[in-house]
């Protein structure tokens, strides 16, 4: 269905022409209906004769953002990382720099009521366990809304909510630690094959592991064997002490824990928990339908951030509704390396320092 997006009649007030005098220029608080799916947002933009990286692109945000604090009757936060970025150098992940956008975002919010909208693709679970810290000293009711991707160190975070509101697309997903790219499990599981099989063959078969065994330090065992159980205690303290606020020996922390943990029963570490999934491990979730009008606003945003993150250098956002907007980005650094024939420049992305987002 093809819809239109009329401005509010505002009294005395026209809408100012611009360049293609067959488009106006509408204001995002004009607007009787916020444009939800990602093909409606571009056609927007495009009956205003605007630039998809202007400030129109920010304003609808920001104005999507006070409609949902509208419904909710609480305010939201945004941390929105880019989710489809393939390239290691550009860090995406949850980290320990995200302390000072999180740190901006609760300054100035009033109440001991919060939203938290989070999309992530995961990171390091000792920043989330510092984020969490940082949101629960500020507040005493969290809920996360998971308009998309909430993995591993993200769904760590959303455990510490008292709830968390999911779309139909929104995935939560395993637990269970990476070293170096590798499932620390399956690097633990790889030495119990050899140990086991060195016991049934003697010492003899020695020889023909030993290749396999040295592309590991002995160290590396421990390092995952502590990544398992740092993992596992996170998510038990943060079940047990927000969201299910029981003690840690109830089974049902265990039960979740041990489930989202399990690689061998997960089998990938980007494996899809959504909201049917989630609610059966014991999870406390909450659909965005069940809040009327809230749904189409959420899948909006996600697909403003979606289009903000395609048409900017951009890889990480922090946003409110009351003056918080900036993010990270990525800048093009020429690095001259030889390839043999001649030097030449090479682009490389870096990360770049804090910017606004407009």
């Amino acid at each position: 269905m093809k819809r239109n997006y009329h401005q509010r009649p505002k009294k005395g007030r026209q809408p100012t022409r611009v360049r293609d005098s067959s488009a106006v220029t509408v204001s995002p608080n004009q607007l009787s209906e916020i444009p939800e799916t990602y093909q409606e947002l571009i056609n927007f933009f495009q009956s205003q004769d605007q630039e998809l990286t202007g400030p129109i692109l920010n304003a609808l945000r920001i104005e999507t953002i006070k409609r949902i604090e509208q419904i909710t009757g609480r305010p939201l936060i945004c941390y929105v990382s880019r989710t489809n970025v393939q390239d290691p150098n550009v860090p995406t992940q949850i980290d320990h720099s995200d302390l000072t956008g999180f740190s901006d975002l609760v300054h100035g919010i009033d109440g001991k009521d919060v939203d938290v909208l989070i999309v992530s693709n995961g990171g390091l679970p000792e920043a989330a366990e510092r984020i969490v810290d940082l949101l629960r000293r500020k507040f005493e009711h969290i809920r996360f809304i998971v308009p998309s991707n909430a993995y591993s160190a993200a769904t760590l975070i959303c455990l510490s909510g008292n709830s968390i509101l999911m779309d139909i697309v929104g995935t939560l997903g395993p637990i269970d630690p990476q070293i170096g790219g590798f499932p620390a499990r399956s690097i633990l599981r790889a030495f119990e094959t050899i140990e086991g099989r060195l016991k049934e063959e003697g010492p003899a078969a020695l020889t023909a592991y030993l290749p396999l065994i040295s592309k590991y330090d002995l160290h590396i065992l421990e390092i995952c064997k502590s990544a398992q159980e740092l993992s596992n205690e996170l998510a038990g303290t943060f079940l047990s002490r927000y969201m299910l606020q029981c003690s840690e020996d109830d089974p049902r922390v265990a039960t979740i824990v041990s489930s989202l943990a399990d690689f061998d029963k997960n089998k990938s570490h980007a494996r899809s928990i959504n909201r049917e999934n989630a609610r059966e491990l014991g999870i406390v979730v909450e659909d965005v339908e069940s809040f009327a009008g809230l749904q189409p606003l959420v899948n909006s945003l996600n697909n403003q951030h979606v289009i903000f993150f395609d048409k900017t250098g951009f890889f990480k956002l922090y946003e409110n509704s009351i003056g918080i907007s900036w993010g990270r980005q990525v800048h093009q650094v020429n690095i001259l390396v030889p390839d043999g024939r001649k030097q030449g420049p090479i682009p490389s992305p870096q990360p770049g320092p804090p910017q606004p987002s407009n």
